[in-house]
């Protein structure tokens, strides 16, 4: 119950989806289709994006403020999970399935 009060519901649900992503990442199935990469960045993803989501709504505090302040809060935090989320589906769908062929 300490957990819940400390992180909250979305918090708990946050951190167990995160921790299914990367408990998911060794299983077998996961591991023959060579997805282990994006599951896992997937996992920080899941992570990063409340923290990001975070600092992109406080860079918008000020009344002068714009959407652009808040996406560039979010982009500061959450651009590099996602370059490498990125990076990871290329790599499945270019690199890997030209190797299967």
């Amino acid at each position: 119950m300490a957990v819940l009060a400390v992180f909250g519901v979305w918090g708990v649900l946050i951190l167990l989806v995160a921790i299914i992503l990367f408990w998911s990442a060794g299983l077998p199935k996961i591991k023959s289709k060579k997805l282990s990469f994006v599951m896992i960045s997937l996992g920080f993803n899941v992570i990063a994006t409340p923290l990001a989501l975070f600092i992109g709504i406080m860079a918008t505090a000020s009344p002068t403020s714009t959407t652009n302040d808040f996406w560039t809060g979010f982009l500061l935090i959450q651009g590099i999970p996602l370059l490498i989320l990125i990076i990871g589906i290329l790599k499945w769908f270019i690199i890997d399935r030209r190797k299967n062929k």
